[in-house]
């Protein structure tokens, strides 16, 4: 439960730590009446951070995908904003507003894999700058008209990064060989990679809520939708492993078609020129507000957290040329959690939470390419398998930040902070999708079977912004952003059912976002709903004793939460 109380002046700036970007953030603190009306037209500029979750398609000129052809991109993102606004009614305010963000996302997926003896290929997108230009249309919703619900629809622009990478034609964990002896180097004309820069223009639509904190600050919680089409990318060659072992390389086979659709959640802090008119005084039968001094706050409470996510383990003899790649997808749980926050009168705060739940139920799909007749009936181009996932989740987080602006209804402040996230996945049994009567899963494994397990460990530091409004008397909205610059990944895939048992390392980089709104039931106990979303990936790994036996890991959750918290000696 957040306190109500009116903050001093104070300028920071905040910085997102993007590879070879900064983008400055500027927050201050202007001294303001509870009771002051809002005039909101004017020019204003502003500074926002935000999450991301992206789906990148790509179609293949040889038919129909088997597996794949959709790359998840998950990110943070962060930028700036500035815009003009017009009241043209005493509830009714349009206005035009730019802004542009620098994103750090990563994502690669199978694509290309038309058929089982045709080895398919890795497409890997990485997002890179985003801009949007878009008309806004919204409504005061109270009095003293401080709270501004909006939609906004206009163009959009995006860059990212794109490769095609074409996948080992033989399988370099059996040493390389095909029954033939042909070997990866022996292989003529062995397709490279296909990359590209690519930008476009789209469209977005889009809807948030904006709350006066002063005359001239604002916050605003914005979510928005951004669609992409038209894009197009040359295919790599492609490989054709026979039944009898031969590998027959083809020419390029076209061009792929390629659309993207994001979804962006922000959280961002705007500055209106020109503030300080008539308008924003106090009306003459508006009470004054009570002064207010900052004193200590203590909240707890306890959450419950449904959630579904995904991993995704590809492997190869080189960065994104893979060999398999094991996908655990729709991985439904349940898990519950103790969580706590502390605010000194100074402006520190300590806050966290600690959790944990089953998995109970979610796909694992096991993806190969060039199997030999050793591991499978006959030599085969591509193979995937499909088991039953079960298991369970732990995590917990910790933050110490400032707050940087704290009023009777509003609080903003930045943190640094540390995460861990561990889950175990088992495989239940085993279906054969494609080649059922040459595949590792023919015939089909029992369902009380385990056949693999992923055992997996994140650990991560976090800078965020975390800021909450008090809307309506009793009804508060609230976010929580970081971006996690360093991810520590320690992983280990086991095989029981051959023996065998991978330890995977590596580092990276995520994303760790959630909205909340709370009602407060009495001056003390509150009961709010929220959603939440994680992502982290990595940049460089390999296997722990096999360092040549590079690979990309990713994850994320996502799910809805209710929650119930008891605060005390919050200030009125």
């Amino acid at each position: 439960m957040s306190p109500r109380r009116d903050g001093e002046g104070t300028i920071i700036h905040i910085r997102h730590l993007i590879p070879a970007a900064v983008v400055p953030i500027l927050l201050a603190v202007v001294p303001a009446s509870a009771d002051e009306r809002r005039d909101w037209t004017g020019f204003y500029v502003g500074g926002h951070v935000g999450a991301m979750a992206g789906l990148t398609s790509f179609s293949d000129p040889e038919g129909p995908a088997l597996f794949g052809g959709n790359v998840n991109t998950p990110g943070f993102l962060a930028g700036i904003q500035l815009g003009y606004n017009w009241q043209v009614r005493p509830q009714l305010v349009l206005g035009l507003e730019a802004d542009a963000s620098l994103v750090a996302a990563s994502g690669v997926n199978t694509c290309l894999q038309s058929s089982i003896q045709t080895v398919g290929s890795s497409c890997k997108v990485t997002p890179r700058e985003i801009a949007t230009l878009a008309g806004r249309f919204g409504i005061l919703t109270e009095p003293r008209g401080r709270t501004l619900l909006y939609a906004k629809a206009g163009a959009a622009w995006m860059r990212s990064d794109t490769a095609i990478n074409q996948n080992n034609a033989v399988n370099s964990l059996d040493q390389g060989f095909l029954d033939n002896g042909i070997t990866f180097t022996d292989v003529p004309n062995q397709a490279g990679p296909q990359n590209a820069s690519i930008s476009a223009w789209g469209a977005t639509v889009g809807a948030g809520v904006e709350y006066a904190l002063s005359p001239s600050w604002s916050l605003k919680m914005e979510y928005d939708y951004l669609r992409f089409g038209g894009m197009g990318m040359g295919t790599p060659p492609t490989s054709t492993v026979t039944i009898d072992g031969n590998v027959t390389n083809n020419d390029p086979s076209g061009t792929s078609s390629i659309n993207q659709n994001i979804h962006l959640v922000k959280i961002g802090l705007n500055y209106r020129f020109g503030a300080g008119s008539s308008s924003d005084r106090p009306a003459d039968d508006a009470p004054a507000a009570p002064p207010f001094t900052p004193g200590w706050e203590f909240e707890t409470g306890a959450r419950y957290w449904y959630s579904s996510g995904s991993y995704r383990n590809a492997n190869g003899g080189s960065p994104y040329v893979l060999v398999s790649q094991l996908t655990y997808d729709n991985m439904t749980a349940h898990s519950g959690e103790l969580f706590g926050r502390v605010d000194a009168p100074f402006g520190l705060f300590v806050k966290g939470f600690i959790g944990g739940g089953a998995i109970t139920g979610g796909q694992m799909y096991d993806e190969d390419w060039g199997l030999p007749s050793s591991l499978a009936s006959v030599p085969t181009g591509y193979e995937i398998t499909q088991a039953d996932i079960v298991g369970s989740l732990a995590y917990l987080t910790g933050d110490i930040g400032y707050s940087l602006m704290r009023g009777r209804d509003h609080k903003v402040g930045v943190f640094v902070g540390y995460n861990m996230y561990q889950a175990t996945m088992n495989t239940m049994g085993c279906n054969q999708l494609v080649a059922p009567s040459s595949g590792v899963c023919s015939p089909a494994a029992p369902p009380t079977q385990n056949l693999v397990s992923q055992i997996d460990t994140w650990q991560s530091i976090r800078l965020g912004v975390s800021a909450e409004a008090r809307l309506f008397e009793r009804f508060k909205l609230g976010g929580d952003f970081a971006f996690l610059p360093y991810v520590n990944y320690r992983g280990l895939d086991i095989h029981g059912a051959r023996g065998l048992y991978f330890p995977w390392s590596g580092t990276g980089n995520g994303v760790q976002a959630e909205l909340i709104a709370s009602y407060d039931v009495t001056d003390a106990f509150t009961v709010g709903v929220g959603g939440r979303y994680w992502a982290m990936w990595t940049n460089v790994a390999a296997q722990a004793d096999l360092p040549s036996n590079v690979m990309n890991v990713s994850m994320d959750r996502y799910g809805v939460f209710v929650q119930a918290s008891y605060t005390f000696n919050a200030p009125r």
